[in-house]
């Protein structure tokens, strides 16, 4: 309730500072297209910022006031973001140079010296500030090259994926078995694809027999490299890496600046879902990669070849569709977007001129869509059968705008803002470099066409959960926003840059930005789960020891009756990799309380981290729930300690002589 209850406060500032701004507005900067779009965006941010009074969340209680504020900044400074191109004149001295890529070297070494001695299964803090400072001289030099030399660019692009690459290879195989819930299952049918030699498995996995494209690509990779299975996937986290380069070109086409699409590529690269993608790899995660090349090979439309570019097009999207549904319906979205924005731009901009082709006509419209439906209306599985039968229960169960109910025992807490703290600056970099595309001055087809196309993406990523529709699972599209998403960012970082005074002035603010910014993407919920620095409470710890893996596999083989557990540990280890059926979750009652009469003669397997950590219980919506001391004690009190792994328990509400166990 925490949000809530400050929400008048929240209010009350956006209107005080917003009046503040507004003052100080010309009347010359609202009376423009792109000034237009900033006082919507203004009342937009104002209404979610009311939003608060009756329903609040960390996304609501900040994205309100961050699009409102933004919105009058950009109206307030509008003559001096728009004066002169896009670029930042940050041309630094050899010396200076070298002194940032030696801090450079050193931050990578001690990343590697601190992981190296950490204990296992942890990250300590040391190795996340040394990555990103080591961000942040590495932005400070990409805008401080000339690039007159194709080397530098090369040597930028390695250096880049050297940090991505560390940080994503020291929280993936920080355990033996998979990271997250959903890669268990990925695993297991890759396990299944090398065993069976085909792809088609209907009667193991019904869904992914229909989607093979991934674990096809991971089976191939493993047995050309001779990788077990976790680096048999890892390569295709490594992929999602690589197809970074794609940002680049794509905003290096749109702008025709090297500075700004390197510096929005390593923006990507060290973006919360982009990063936990790569580490909980899983189809989707091969689909965000091919969505990034599919939208490229849209825009790289050369008169010679153009044939060529559309022939490997219609390829990318018929492998986008095989890969994954997530993939494939944003692609859908996205290529609808970008069609009906260009009548829009027409009606808006009287001005013709020079643009970067971007192919996005009904013909591919309905290209993407008679694939999509095909595949969908596939009879081996009906997927749109199964979306709009979720659908339709959405609609009918959750309706209720704003006003459903939780029995989750966890609080909003201010960790929760550090959370989305690198969203919330692309975010705000975002609205400015979007309100500039928009200009007259600075507008062009295709920015205005992406531009628009974010829009409805947000929209549903924000709206739909809002409404209580999850079916086509939204908190999964920001993966593939943030793709255009940190162009209109690094434009609104560069703009931002341009008006602050002095050289070294504009090297501390983009380095302290970047430090900031990478420092809270790689320690927040998505990407962190096995080190958390701050907010343990909103952060389930789905990192399993080979000690538990060991505890879980001879409970299995020793005892017959139903286990507990919490559900990613039911469904994980227990389900996906043990392969046992008589196993639950921790049972709640209607009021939300654990129903310890039901569990009172099992067997329950109790972590260490659920102390500060939460867990999804059995109950309306899978709740997380702090179990904490009390939980422990009770077990302690009541149960019998039958096993001791270090990091988990299991007790037995039955006499330990019914049955035996070695530890």
């Amino acid at each position: 309730m925490l949000f809530k209850e400050i929400a008048p406060i929240i209010i009350l500032f956006t209107l005080i500072v917003s009046a503040l701004i507004a003052i100080r507005i010309k009347r010359s900067n609202v009376s423009t297209i792109d000034g237009l779009f900033a006082i919507f965006g203004a009342v937009l941010g104002l209404l979610v910022t009311f939003l608060n009074l009756i329903y609040s969340n960390n996304y609501l209680i900040t994205i309100g006031p961050l699009l409102t504020i933004a919105s009058l900044l950009y109206l307030r400074y509008r003559t001096r973001l728009l004066a002169g191109d896009i670029d930042v004149d940050l041309y630094l001295s050899n010396r200076i140079l070298k002194i940032i890529q030696t801090v450079y070297w050193i931050c990578i070494f001690v990343a590697l010296i601190s992981y190296y001695q950490a204990e296992p299964y942890y990250r300590p803090p040391l190795f996340f500030f040394s990555i990103s400072i080591a961000v942040g001289c590495l932005g400070v030099e990409i805008l401080s090259r000339t690039y007159e030399e194709n080397i530098q660019l090369y040597t930028l692009f390695s250096r880049i994926f050297i940090m991505s690459f560390i940080l994503r290879f020291s929280a993936y195989f920080i355990s033996p078995y998979p990271v997250g819930s959903d890669p268990w299952a990925h695993s297991d049918l890759i396990k299944d694809i090398s065993i069976y030699g085909t792809s088609y498995l209907p009667q193991i996995n019904e869904y992914y027999s229909n989607y093979p494209v991934m674990h096809l690509y991971a089976s191939i990779a493993g047995l050309l490299g001779n990788l077990t299975t976790k680096g048999a996937i890892f390569i295709i986290g490594a992929v999602l890496i690589f197809s970074t380069i794609f940002v680049y070109l794509i905003i290096k086409k749109i702008t025709n600046n090297v500075h700004i699409a390197l510096f929005s590529m390593l923006l990507i690269n060290f973006s919360d879902f982009h990063i936990q993608w790569s580490i909980q790899v899983i189809a989707m995660s091969f689909g965000i990669a091919i969505y990034a090349m599919t939208i490229y090979l849209l825009l790289e439309q050369r008169e010679k070849i153009s044939t060529q570019y559309k022939i490997f097009t219609i390829l990318s999207i018929c492998i986008l569709i095989w890969t994954h549904t997530i993939s494939s319906f944003v692609f859908l979205v996205t290529v609808f977007s970008l069609y009906v924005s260009s009548y829009i731009y027409e009606s808006i901009y009287i001005t013709k001129n020079y643009y970067p082709k971007l192919l996005a006509n009904a013909t591919l419209c309905a290209f993407t869509l008679i694939m999509l439906s095909y595949h969908w209306i596939d009879p081996k599985y009906p997927f749109l059968e199964e979306v709009m039968r979720g659908l339709a229960a959405s609609l009918a169960q959750e309706a209720e705008f704003l006003g459903r109910n939780t029995i989750s025992n966890l609080e909003d807490s201010w960790s929760s803002i550090l959370d989305i703290f690198g969203f919330l600056i692309l975010i705000l970099f975002g609205v400015i470099g979007s309100l500039h595309s928009l200009s007259k001055e600075h507008q062009n087809k295709t920015k205005v066409r992406l531009v628009f196309t974010i829009v409805v993406l947000f929209a549903i990523f924000f709206i739909f959960p809002v409404m209580g529709i999850r079916n086509i699972v939204p908190y999964r599209w920001p993966a593939f926003i943030y793709l255009i998403l940190v162009l209109f960012s690094g434009i609104g970082i560069f703009k931002f840059v341009s008006i602050v005074r002095g050289k070294y002035h504009k090297v501390i603010f983009v380095s302290i930005l970047l430090i900031v910014f990478s420092f809270f993407m790689m320690t927040n919920s998505f990407t962190n789960m096995d080190s958390p620095v701050y907010g343990k409470d909103l952060n389930q710890n789905m990192i399993w020891t080979e000690s538990e893996i060991k505890m879980f596999t001879d409970l299995n083989n020793s005892y017959d009756g139903l286990i507990i557990s919490d559900l990613q540990t039911r469904e994980m280890p227990f389900q996906t990799y043990i392969k046992r059926d008589i196993v639950t979750d921790y049972l709640t009652t209607p009021n939300g309380d654990l129903d310890w009469d039901y569990m009172g003669d099992k067997m329950l397997i109790w972590r260490k981290s659920s102390l500060d950590r939460p867990v999804q219980v059995n109950g309306y919506k899978n709740p997380d729930m702090l179990l904490g001391l009390s939980f422990k004690d009770n077990l302690d009190n009541n149960y019998h300690s039958v096993y001791d792994s270090g990091s988990a328990k299991a007790y037995s509400g039955l006499s330990a002589e019914f049955w035996d166990i070695n530890e």
